[in-house]
């Protein structure tokens, strides 16, 4: 994990499918961190919220969906240090960015679940 450049290019086509109504193509094509596809159904939990308003605020974090939420909690109530990882590593990559973040080895460094 590390680079995900490509996220802003499957999130382009995947929107522009949104926009021309092109539901084969979003359904072959599911974006998770997508609020059409994976609106918010919950609220979140409070470590949740504290987590999201750090994050937004230090990174430009802009959305998140209820996947993110999901590997948050994940995360949150994992004792293996290798799989709270790759919870965080999922939830990193489900967030969207104002602008290009920083590599996921220091956020994932930053955030202590």
């Amino acid at each position: 994990m590390g680079d995900y450049s490509y996220l802003p290019q499957q999130s382009a086509e995947h929107f522009e499918a949104h926009n021309r109504n092109d539901l084969d193509f979003i359904e072959l094509n599911p974006l998770p961190s997508c609020l059409n596809c994976f609106p918010l159904e919950e609220q979140s939990s409070r470590q949740f919220q504290n987590f999201w308003n750090w994050f937004l605020n230090e990174h430009s974090a802009e959305t998140y969906t209820v996947y993110t939420i999901y590997y948050f909690d994940q995360a949150y109530f994992e004792n293996n240090f290798e799989e709270r990882n790759n919870n965080i590593n999922q939830l990193l990559y489900l967030a969207t960015f104002e602008q290009q973040p920083p590599e996921f080895e220091y956020l994932n460094y930053q955030i202590h679940i």
